[in-house]
């Protein structure tokens, strides 16, 4: 069996991990020397984003354009990213803005092209789960597939990707609304689209048919 750590009552709520959200940013400064980016998404620090991180396709470079940070992001940008990794000390949180979004048996990257697939599962199993995905997946969006997949049904496949491309839509929609208003500096930064909490995410990315039961304490939760 697996034991959770036990914590202080409510903690899980204080203690909340930006990972995984996703905001419309706004870059603050371009430090070429550092190939990096600080952008404010509302939480007081900076947050950085590298230029290995940054999403050259949604960049709009020229053609003959270097891929350098300071061609892709200028101050007072808007910028769509998701946290890789919260603030610790005195550094600000890491972005990325190749956004990804986790399902139950995929991860959807609404702007990739590849489907991924774990090298873990036998190869006839692999071979399945790429054809139901090609059916499925929208042109113009990728997915890397997780062990949990193995021997999900075709439903369950396209309800997981469904269900995650209306979430990139709703993304869409409101990173389009904070673009379009004007006070002040517009509707940047604006948090588009947050992790659920704990208790969500560990059935989501932790279970599998390894476990027997969950037990859950608190009416809450």
């Amino acid at each position: 069996a697996t034991h959770w750590p036990s914590r202080t009552p409510g903690i899980r709520e204080t203690t909340a991990s930006m990972a995984g959200n996703v905001y419309l940013g706004r870059v603050q400064n371009v430090l070429p020397s550092m190939e990096a980016a600080f952008v404010d998404i509302g939480k007081g620090r900076n947050a950085v984003l590298y230029a290995g991180e940054v999403n050259w396709d949604a960049a709009g470079l020229e053609v003959n354009q270097a891929k350098r940070i300071e061609n892709a992001l200028s101050s007072g940008d808007t910028v769509l990213v998701q946290v890789t990794k919260d603030p610790i000390g005195h550094k600000g949180a890491r972005l990325t803005s190749q956004i990804s979004l986790p399902g139950r048996y995929v991860v959807y990257v609404p702007e990739g092209s590849m489907t991924g697939i774990s090298r873990k599962l036998p190869d006839t199993e692999r071979a399945r789960l790429k054809a139901i995905l090609k059916e499925v997946v929208p042109d113009g969006a990728g997915v890397i597939v997780r062990t949990a997949a193995e021997g999900a049904s075709e439903a369950e496949l396209k309800a997981d990707v469904e269900r995650l491309t209306k979430q990139w839509e709703r993304i869409e929609k409101k990173a389009e609304a904070a673009k379009q208003k004007k006070s002040g500096s517009g509707g940047a930064p604006a948090l588009l689209h947050g992790e659920p909490d704990l208790t969500i995410r560990v059935i989501r990315d932790v279970f599998t048919e390894d476990f027997a039961s969950l037990v859950v304490s608190g009416e809450k939760a």
